[in-house]
């Protein structure tokens, strides 16, 4: 359940970070960065930004740092900063995260992983162990679940009862659109393709955030553009209710629609990312409402300390990692993860244990058993 969330701003020390990854022409490093800055609770002491030499070094300016806190290797950084460091953010591809999940936990130094922790079953098993054995702080950012829509949702959802059914969708454009610039790495597809990695892990974020659960088993139809799976429909099977997913990289027109819906033997909630700050709430007696952030009855809606600005100028994406980063600040200074909008490191790993069966399904063509 949703818990305490009160956000402390005033942390008496901040939290001494690392960066590695999310170099200044990263897709999603201002992004962090400027969360980060709007916390007030972190200070950026160094960092590993890009292999490339010259553009690691090109950092500099972008993240304040001096150049000489600027390292070309993981192990340069750990063996020069680890004594002057709380935590490290890992923003590299998720490829390869096993080696520097390595390297910090040798040196006793908690991660952030930018979400999906690992990037095939074997290796997250591998990461999992090693994290828990070494009883280091971890936790990663899946952002949507920052936005406080869905912390309302979570609210809301036991007023439509036993839950029936849901559709989550997650349709985008870009391996269709004209314009889109595609990482390298984004094309080539390993043990799980990179759509499931990108998206399917947030579908899977807010499945268990709603239902405290993941699908016992699941069942899928893949697309490829004949360079990397671009297209994926997914039915998951749960002790009680049944669900669907579409997410899609080759929908046309489609700019991050994401949507949910969720039916209940009460009622129905829904929401889009187009409308970030609405709620479409309705009971089985024919009654239907909008709730947004003047709605009296709303819990997280209306709660300012979630938002960068007031009702009538609405937020979003950056709204909702700022709200992750209050979190993790929130639970590093308590020395736990608490039970709310941050997914922990057991459920990171069953997240890709279920994504490895989703895409298995799909090859194999027919229902496969999800164990956790």
């Amino acid at each position: 359940m949703v818990q305490n969330l009160e956000l402390n701003k005033k942390y008496k020390k901040k939290i001494r970070l690392a960066i590695i990854g999310g170099s200044f022409d990263s897709t999603i490093g201002k992004t962090h960065l400027r969360s980060l800055l709007s916390t007030n609770a972190y200070e950026i002491i160094c960092g590993c930004f890009s292999r490339n030499k010259t553009k690691n070094k090109k950092n500099s300016k972008f993240y304040s740092l001096s150049k000489k806190k600027i390292y070309n290797t993981i192990k340069e950084l750990l063996k020069h900063e680890y004594k002057n460091i709380d935590l490290a953010l890992v923003l590299t591809p998720p490829k390869n995260r096993h080696k520097i999940y390595l390297e910090l936990a040798n040196r006793k130094v908690g991660i952030i992983a930018e979400k999906p922790f690992e990037n095939n079953r074997k290796d997250a098993i591998k990461s999992f162990n090693l994290i828990r054995n070494k009883k280091i702080f971890f936790a990663s950012t899946y952002n949507y679940l920052g936005y406080p829509a869905v912390m309302e949702i979570k609210h809301l959802i036991k007023n439509i009862g036993q839950i029936r059914n849901f559709v989550f969708e997650m349709p985008q454009q870009s391996s269709t659109f004209y314009k889109s610039v595609i990482k390298n790495w984004r094309t080539h597809d390993d043990n799980i393709p990179n759509l499931h990695l990108d998206l399917a892990s947030h579908l899977l974020s807010m499945v268990y955030f709603f239902f405290d659960e993941l699908p016992s088993e699941v069942n899928s139809f893949e697309q490829s553009n004949k360079i990397y799976k671009d297209n994926v429909y997914a039915w998951l099977k749960f002790k009680k209710f049944i669900g669907q997913f579409w997410y899609s990289k080759n929908s046309t027109g489609k700019n991050n629609e994401l949507s949910i819906r969720i039916f209940g033997e009460k009622g129905s909630i829904e929401w889009n990312h187009s409308q970030t700050e609405q709620i479409i709430y309705c009971d089985n007696k024919g009654n239907k409402a909008i709730l947004n952030r003047l709605s009296q009855n709303s819990k997280y809606l209306r709660d300012n300390e979630l938002f960068t600005y007031s009702s009538g100028h609405p937020g979003g994406f950056l709204d909702a990692f700022i709200n992750i980063y209050d979190f993790i600040a929130k639970s590093y200074h308590s020395k736990r993860i608490e039970p709310n909008i941050l997914i922990n490191l057991k459920t990171n790993l069953d997240i890709m244990k279920t994504l490895d069966k989703i895409h298995e399904s799909a090859i194999k063509k027919t229902w496969k058993k999800v164990i956790l």
